[in-house]
C-alpha cells in the first residue's frame, strides 16, 4: 500500500536478524549453529595446540563478536558457545569427557598473566554493550 516491504521474522540484514521476538534463544540459534559447524569441521583434522588456539581466536570467538556488538546475547547462549569452544580445545568428542587441566577463567587471562588469552564471551558481551 505504501510501498514498504513486509519484514519476515526469519529474514536477516547484514547477517543480523531483522526482528527479535520474545525468545532471543531461537533468534540467535543460527549463531550457535555456525560456531558448531566450524568446530565440527576442525575436529576431524589433527591440529596442534597452536593451530587450535588460532582457530578459536580468529574464527570461533570472532563469529559471535559482530552480533554481540549490536545485541546482548542471552547468558545461556554465551555459556553454550564457551562450552563448545572449551570442549574443542580439550579434544572432547561427542559424549567423551576429557580432563581440563586448567580452568576456563584462567585460560581467559592474558598470556602475560599465564593464561591463553581466550575471550570470556559473557564479560565480552557486557563490555561491548557498555561502550
Amino acid at each position: 500500500m505504501f510501498g514498504a516491504q513486509v519484514i519476515r521474522s526469519h529474514e536477516a540484514y547484514l547477517g543480523l536478524p531483522s526482528l527479535i521476538g520474545k525468545s532471543k534463544r531461537n533468534t540467535f540459534a543460527h549463531l550457535k549453529q555456525r560456531v558448531a559447524n566450524k568446530l565440527t569441521g576442525w575436529k576431524e583434522k589433527l591440529l596442534s595446540n597452536a593451530g587450535k588456539e588460532v582457530l578459536i581466536k580468529a574464527v570461533a570467538q570472532a563469529v559471535p563478536s559482530y552480533t554481540m556488538s549490536c545485541f546482548k546475547l542471552p547468558n545461556s547462549l554465551c555459556e553454550e558457545l564457551t562450552s563448545m569452544v572449551r570442549q574443542f580445545w580439550w579434544g572432547q568428542v561427542k559424549e567423551e569427557k576429557k580432563l581440563a587441566w586448567m580452568s576456563w577463567d584462567n585460560m581467559c587471562l592474558s598470556k602475560e598473566k599465564g593464561g591463553m588469552g581466550f575471550r570470556d564471551l559473557k564479560t565480552f558481551n557486557l563490555a561491548l554493550l557498555a561502550k
